[in-house]
Formats: structure tokens, sequence, C-alpha cells
């Protein structure tokens, strides 16, 4: 028993040294399969939209919120929005998901990042949604990473409604009408005229919708045709199609 458990750590050794052939590959904890899909704990908060999450014994990683822009340092609102990430995520486990986009041009990780709720029957909480919700970060077009664009749009125009955050102490008019424009570029105008039905596909959950002139949100809904919403001459056309009319049509 003692020979063979000599033999075996000598093997091992010439293994981990490569001299008996075969080659020992170590990968990171990030290249492991369940990367995604297994909880992560935050080490530490660098600004409202940028944190770090430990992903391995001794190694950490920075990830970029998709979809938001906080105020960079020196700017009105960093210290609040930067406060108030780190408030939301302290201490907590979290799931992080992506959409298209894997890293940014700093290397940083692009993701979503949820809390999860340690009661199954209570919701979690997605950070970059509450970021934009109570006002403490703008919505930032990012594609391809528009999973959630719409959900995110409606945030920050429900947190500029409450005049809340930022948009109570802070005057960022420049920044949201650039944005505006922005949006502006990449929507698709109907072919005809007469077709002005919009069809919407929610990305909150909502499913497809149409709406007409008169409908809430009709002027500030934007048609993406990269998502498959489609501009209609009839409500018979929406609806062969399977879009639904919008609840807040009267």
């Amino acid at each position: 028993m003692k020979t063979k458990a000599i033999l075996s750590a000598i093997t091992a050794l010439l293994a981990a040294t490569g001299l008996t052939g075969y080659t020992i590959v170590k990968t990171t904890d990030i290249e492991q399969p369940n990367f995604e899909t297994r909880e992560h704990r935050i080490t530490s908060v660098i600004d409202g939209d940028t944190l770090k999450i430990k992903t391995g014994t001794l190694k950490t990683r920075k990830v970029r919120l998709i979809g938001i822009n906080a105020p960079e340092k020196g700017e009105c609102y960093f210290d609040e929005s930067k406060e108030a990430l780190t408030q939301i995520t302290e201490s907590k486990i979290i799931n992080i998901e992506k959409d298209i986009s894997g890293l940014d041009k700093y290397n940083r990780l692009l993701r979503y990042v949820i809390i999860i709720n340690e009661d199954p029957e209570q919701d979690n909480t997605q950070v970059n949604y509450h970021m934009i919700r109570n006002g403490f970060a703008f919505y930032q077009s990012s594609p391809p990473d528009n999973r959630y664009r719409d959900l995110f749009i409606t945030a920050q125009r429900q947190a500029q409604a409450d005049n809340l955050g930022l948009w109570k102490d802070c005057d960022y008019q420049e920044q949201v009408d650039e944005q505006t424009a922005s949006l502006r570029e990449q929507s698709t105008e109907p072919i005809d005229p007469k077709c002005i039905i919009k069809g919407n596909i929610s990305d909150a959950g909502y499913g497809k919708t149409y709406l007409l002139p008169g409908c809430d949100n009709y002027d500030r809904t934007i048609i993406d045709t990269r998502k498959g919403e489609s501009y209609f001459c009839t409500e018979q056309e929406a609806q062969t199609a399977g879009f639904r009319k919008a609840t807040n049509c009267p």
C-alpha cells in the first residue's frame, strides 16, 4: 500500500510538470461553462454603471452595466449615483445576463445584473432598470444589445415625469436631446404615409402590440424593423401578423 501511494504521488507530480506526455490545461474561472448561470459576489463599485465581481479565488472582473450611463466623476450626481449602486448591491448575491456583446473596448464584461431575492415568491431586482427608473443613471442605446430597450426607455421617461434623482437636481437636457435624436435615427419611417399603425414588440414581456395615433405613447414609440417591428395599414393587418391592440389605446 505504501509503495502504491508513493507511485501515485510520483505520477501526479510528473503529470503536473508535463513529463508524462500529458499536459494539464488550466482554465480561468471565467472560462468554465457555468460562468453565466452561477451566482456571483460583488466585490466593489467603481461608479454608477460599473462594478467588480469575484470570478475566482483571488480574481475579479469589471462589469459594465448594459443600457445605462451614469454621471462621470466631477459631473452632477456622480456621488449619488455611485452610492445608489453600492447600496443596492452591497453584500448581495447576483446573476449576470449576457445580451449579444461580451466585452466593451475597455475589456469589461457587458452584462445585465440581477439581484437574487431569497424569497421565491418575490421578484428579483434588475439593477440596470433600477438605476434608470430611480433617476440614478440615463438610458443609453447600446446596439446590438437592445433586449430591454423599451423597458429602459420607459423607465427613464417615468423617472423624468416623477422628477427623481438627477432629473431633479441636475440639468442634463442637452444629453437628452442628443439621445432623442439618436433614437430617431435608428427608427424606421412608414413606407406608405397611410400605413401609420405601429406594431411594437415589447422587451418588458408585454408581447406584440399595435398602437394607433391617439394611443398613449404613440408618438414616443420607435419602430425598429431589426426586432421584427413594423408599420401596418389596418388593424386587421396588424392582428393577422400576431399583434394585439395596446391597452392604453382609446
